[in-house]
């Protein structure tokens, strides 16, 4: 697992001392070549909940934070369109298969149900 994306269920998780993001991190930290990223909507959504973890995750440097830029936002758009709810579609759109990762990326989440027929390969961490 070279690149992993956090979703907002994985960061509330995370914040709270989950054992396996917290090693994850810790990892990645260690490790050069493992990719960490928070789309900024699942931070949004985290931080509306937690709002000292939004800080929290900006003093880590191997937290990459994506910004929604236009081609991500009028993907997240279509998915909200379609009934995804915006606090999913910035991590389907990152966990999808594209140019820099073909085979996609793993999203991070409490709720894989959640991601079913969106394209996106969940790994559980409830």
């Amino acid at each position: 697992m070279n690149g992993v994306v956090f979703d907002h269920t994985a960061l509330l998780a995370f914040g709270a001392g989950h054992q396996l993001l917290s090693g994850l991190v810790v990892q990645a930290h260690r490790e050069h070549g493992r990719h960490l990223f928070v789309p900024a909507l699942c931070l949004a959504g985290a931080a509306a909940q937690r709002p000292a973890l939004g800080e929290h995750v900006g003093a880590l440097p191997v937290l990459d934070v994506v910004e929604l830029r236009y081609s991500g936002a009028l993907a997240v758009g279509r998915l909200v369109k379609q009934g995804v709810d915006w606090e999913l579609a910035h991590a389907v759109v990152l966990g999808r298969p594209g140019p820099e990762w073909p085979q996609g990326r793993p999203v991070l989440t409490e709720t894989p149900k959640a991601y079913a027929g969106l394209g996106v390969l969940t790994i559980d961490v409830g």
